[in-house]
């Protein structure tokens, strides 16, 4: 897509902010980029002059506040953009962060960071050296809960027992409402789902409390033209609990692909002994515990991700996600039956036949 096809208040932003950012040289072309589940949108521009030949143009939702999250907005308290707040904490940390080349109210210019994600790298020789990489620098991320930084975003929300409340909810209401595309029911309209699944959250808040990414998976992670795995999508980081990102790499809506049983315990031990080692919560000698807080982590966050993709189907209009829901609950059996939780897969097979083996 070219410049020319963008609505002239976008084409003009990008125009100005290439401007401010590299005043030697010119906008070429405009490549409107695949989009996902949020509402920000991502271009890249393809440059002449004295600049980097591409850059990452990712343009803003213009009636959201500066510091909103279309998720986690009830929390937000910042003027500056999260996305900002982040990749200055997570690059001064030496976590490897796509480089920050502009930033304005209505879009920011980023590295481009190439075309390959590590969910198609995953697919090469190098699956287990990328996914150690990935779980490392997780682990890292994970530790800098010991570097407080209130200038950080990150450092003032929490992903506590209210917001796991909020977010099975919404488990109760769209993820088991009767048809995928709704309409969504009371979220108290099933006591005894509900009763089950805050028997899960109870003990997902209980975990050790680390920095957390919140959406640390394969689609988010490039693989630059280095080979070098780096981070994107990191303005929902909060404190949370200890398993959730390492969850959400190994079991993300196609992790079943290219994560088999065998490299998902190795990343699991390898995570618990990274994240010791870089201080944050000791699991060294605990195998047991380890794994039963990974395994309620992906029970816990795979029933989320159902739950969100049936409310971006019923509410949004985006019914693209619903073909992964019977991976998610592949996955969700799997660690219920892991963690020997039967009563709460007694409770979601009696539900939906997603549950049912």
């Amino acid at each position: 897509m070219s410049a020319s096809s963008l609505a002239p208040r976008d084409s003009d932003a990008l125009a100005s902010a290439v401007r401010h950012a590299f005043p030697r040289c010119s906008l070429d072309a405009v490549e409107m980029l695949a989009g996902d589940a949020s509402a920000r949108r991502y271009a890249r521009l393809r440059l002449a002059g004295d600049a980097p030949a591409t850059v990452i143009a990712m343009l803003l939702p213009r009636d959201a506040p500066p510091g909103a999250s279309e998720e986690i907005s009830a929390l937000d308290t910042a003027t500056e953009l999260p996305f900002v707040s982040l990749q200055r904490f997570l690059a001064r940390h030496g976590v490897p962060v796509p480089v920050l080349h502009f930033v304005g109210d209505e879009l920011l210019l980023l590295e481009d960071l190439g075309d390959v994600p590590l969910a198609e790298a995953a697919h090469g020789p190098d699956r287990d050296a990328l996914f150690g990489e990935a779980t490392d620098m997780l682990a890292r991320i994970a530790g800098l809960e010991r570097e407080p930084d209130p200038s950080c975003v990150a450092f003032r929300q929490r992903y506590d027992r209210a917001l796991i409340a909020r977010e099975l909810d919404v488990v109760c209401s769209h993820g088991f409402a009767p048809r995928d595309g709704g309409p969504a029911r009371p979220a108290d309209a099933d006591p005894e789902l509900a009763a089950a699944l805050a028997k899960l959250g109870d003990r997902i808040a209980a975990q050790p409390v680390v920095l957390m990414h919140r959406d640390f998976h394969a689609w988010n992670l490039q693989v630059d033209q280095q080979g070098r795995v780096r981070v994107i999508d990191f303005q929902d980081a909060l404190l949370g609990p200890a398993l959730y990102d390492l969850a959400s790499l190994c079991t993300d809506r196609d992790s079943d692909r290219f994560v088999d049983p065998t490299l998902e315990e190795m990343l699991v031990r390898r995570f618990g002994v990274e994240l010791a080692g870089r201080g944050g919560p000791a699991y060294t000698g605990e195998a047991a515990r380890l794994h039963a807080d990974y395994f309620d982590a992906v029970a816990y966050r795979t029933l989320r991700v159902i739950g969100r993709f049936r409310f971006l189907a019923i509410e949004k209009g985006k019914p693209g996600y619903l073909h992964f829901l019977p991976r998610m609950a592949r996955q969700t059996r799997r660690a219920l039956e892991a963690n020997s939780d039967h009563e709460l897969l007694r409770v979601l097979a009696a539900r939906s036949a997603l549950f049912v083996a």
